[in-house]
């Protein structure tokens, strides 16, 4: 059994706690992880789906964990009852989808000491309602993995959306906050190598959009033209920002 370059980042990103529950667990190799690893002293493995609750339990059992490791099928955070797990884990949804799971059990979330997320997509989604909804990123981290960029974040609850914008610049620019929601506060500050790489990336494909829309002048290529050269004007405000704090 071995974890992902990226799963083991997002363990990583984990703080001790005597509790903590994996949400859409698959075959429960984070769970096992967090037990060896000393991350958690007991783990509730969490799945929509029988199948995969089935593979998990099997590889539980088979590491000798089944005292330390339970299974229960959820969806979400629906089976947590108050007060049982620290930390919960959601990694390899969808951006929305994290969200939602959030969302349904917001109060339970805000009694939690962390959550470690590392959705999929809608990166920016995903802060923006973090950031609204009571929710304070401080720690993130990225890899580049099979070709993919996989960002993740550890995120503590503070308390109302009121209070959670007080930690988020209040004041500050436009540009500076829809930045931070697309590219990751934490990454921008510790001018993070792998961000540079994927903004690099993400330039390059840009640039190519938007040449080959430089003949067309119907409404929606307009429209797609400016799309493309905000998101150009903000990838080079993250580039400065991260190399205004690599000097610093």
């Amino acid at each position: 059994m071995a974890l992902s370059d990226r799963m083991k980042h997002v363990l990583m990103l984990v703080t001790n706690h005597k509790a903590i529950a994996d949400i859409g667990c698959d075959h429960g190799y984070m769970a096992i992880e967090l037990i060896r690893s000393g991350k958690a002293e007991h783990v509730i493995a969490v799945d929509i789906n029988q199948g995969p609750l089935e593979r998990a339990k099997e590889n539980v059992d088979a590491h000798g964990l089944s005292k330390a490791i339970e299974t229960r099928i959820s969806d979400g955070m629906e089976a947590l009852c108050q007060g049982e797990v620290q930390g919960v884990i959601c990694a390899g949804m969808g951006g929305k989808t994290i969200c939602g799971i959030i969302g349904r059990r917001r109060m339970f979330s805000q009694t939690l000491d962390e959550l470690v997320l590392q959705p999929q997509s809608e990166l920016h989604i995903v802060r923006r309602y973090l950031r609204e909804n009571g929710f304070r990123i401080i720690a993130e981290d990225m890899v580049l993995e099979d070709g993919k960029f996989y960002p993740m974040m550890r995120v503590n609850p503070i308390g109302d959306g009121a209070d959670a914008k007080a930690f988020c610049h209040v004041g500050q620019a436009v540009q500076m906050q829809r930045v931070e929601d697309r590219y990751g506060p934490c990454l921008i500050a510790g001018a993070h190598p792998v961000l540079q790489q994927f903004l690099q990336k993400e330039k390059a494909v840009c640039e190519e959009i938007l040449q080959s829309l430089s003949a067309q002048d119907s409404k929606k290529s307009l429209a797609r033209r400016e799309e493309l050269a905000q998101r150009l004007s903000d990838i080079a405000f993250a580039e400065r920002q991260m190399e205004q704090n690599r000097t610093e």
